[in-house]
C-alpha cells in the first residue's frame, strides 16, 4: 500500500489560515519537515475549495482544528475510506489530535508520521465515521446551552484568547438562558431500541469533549459506536453542576446529571437550533427538520 519508504510520496497539506493558533511560519516549517523526509508536499489553503479527486494524494495532513478536519473529510467524500490522514494541530481545542497524541512540533510530527508510514498500516488508528444528515462528524456534536455558546462566540475574541472565548460566550448566555426539548429514538450498540426526551444532547465519538473533559468512559475514536449523553436538567444550576462534575472527572450518570448510552444510531424528532459539530456552529440545518446521527459505513485511518 505505502511501500517501504516515504520517498516520492505525495502529501496534501490542508490548512485553515484563520484557525485559532495558525502561524505562517509553522506552516512553512511543516512543509520543510515533510519535504526533508521525502514527501512531495502540496499546500491546500482551504478544505472547502479542495478537489482531491483531481490529483489524489497518498496522505493528507490537516493543519488546523477539528472543524478543518471535518471539512477535509467532507471534501474527500468516498476517498475518506481509502486515503489516510494525520493532523498538525493548529485549532482552538483539537480534540482528535489530542486523543491520538499528535505533537505540535513540525519536526517531531513529520518524523513520527513518516516512521508510522514506513511501518505499514497495521498499527494505524481506525476510526469508524458517523454523520449528521450528510455532514461528517469526526469528534462530537451538541444541541443545548453549549451549542448556543458556540453560535454566539466572537471570532475576533477567539483569535485573541482561544478557548476562553467560549467561556465569555457562555457567561453572556446567563442573561437569556436557552430552553428547548427534543424527542430522541435510536438503536443501542447491542441492537436494543431506545427512546427518550432531552433538554440538551451531546453525541461524543472521541474520548474528549470541549478540551480535556471525558464525559463517558466508553467514548473513543476507534469505537464503532458513539456515546449519547442526555441532559434533562438544563437550568443554569443544572449546567453548572454538570460542568463541575465533568471538571472533577466524576461519574455524570451515577450523580443523576446525565443519562449515557452507547448507541449506533440516534434520530431527533426535530433538529433544534443552533447545533454544534466538531466545535463549529452549523447554520445549515433547518429548525424543525428531523435528522439522525448514524454510521457512514466508512472508516478513517490516522497514521500514527
Amino acid at each position: 500500500m505505502n511501500g517501504a519508504t516515504a520517498a516520492g510520496m505525495k502529501l496534501d497539506l490542508v490548512y485553515n489560515p484563520v484557525a485559532g493558533s495558525f502561524r505562517k511560519s509553522r506552516l512553512d516549517a511543516l512543509v520543510r519537515a515533510f519535504a526533508r523526509r521525502g514527501w512531495t508536499v502540496r499546500q491546500v489553503p482551504s478544505a472547502r475549495k479542495w478537489r482531491p479527486t483531481e490529483m489524489v494524494p497518498d496522505l493528507v495532513c490537516v493543519h488546523g482544528g477539528d472543524g478543518t478536519l471535518r471539512d477535509a473529510v467532507q471534501a474527500l467524500g468516498t476517498l475518506a475510506d481509502s486515503i489516510p490522514l494525520c493532523i498538525a494541530p493548529s485549532g482552538t481545542i483539537n480534540l482528535v489530535a489530542r486523543e491520538i497524541g499528535y505533537p505540535r512540533d513540525p519536526e517531531k510530527l513529520a518524523e513520527r508520521v513518516t516512521a508510522a508510514w514506513k511501518q505499514g498500516d497495521e498499527r494505524w488508528l481506525r476510526a469508524p465515521l458517523h454523520r449528521l444528515g450528510e455532514l461528517p462528524v469526526v469528534s462530537c456534536l451538541s444541541i443545548g446551552p453549549d451549542s448556543h455558546a458556540v453560535a454566539h462566540v466572537s471570532s475576533t475574541l477567539k483569535k485573541r484568547i482561544g478557548r476562553f472565548a467560549y467561556v465569555v460566550a457562555m457567561l453572556r448566555l446567563l442573561r437569556r438562558w436557552p430552553s428547548q426539548e427534543m424527542d430522541l429514538a435510536g438503536e443501542m450498540a447491542d441492537g436494543t431500541p431506545f427512546a427518550c426526551t432531552a433538554g440538551a444532547v451531546i453525541v461524543s465519538h472521541g474520548a474528549l469533549f470541549a478540551g480535556s473533559f471525558r464525559l463517558s468512559p466508553g467514548a473513543a475514536l476507534a469505537a464503532d459506536s458513539v456515546e449519547l449523553i442526555v441532559l434533562e436538567r438544563t437550568s443554569r444550576a443544572g449546567i453548572v453542576a454538570f460542568t463541575a462534575a465533568a471538571l472533577a472527572r466524576l461519574p455524570l450518570d451515577r450523580l443523576g446529571l446525565a443519562t449515557i448510552r452507547t448507541v449506533r444510531r440516534v434520530s431527533f424528532d426535530r433538529c433544534a437550533s443552533p447545533i454544534q459539530v466538531d466545535g463549529d456552529h452549523i447554520p445549515d440545518f433547518e429548525p424543525g427538520r428531523a435528522f439522525a446521527v448514524e454510521p457512514t459505513g466508512m472508516t478513517l485511518r490516522y497514521v500514527v
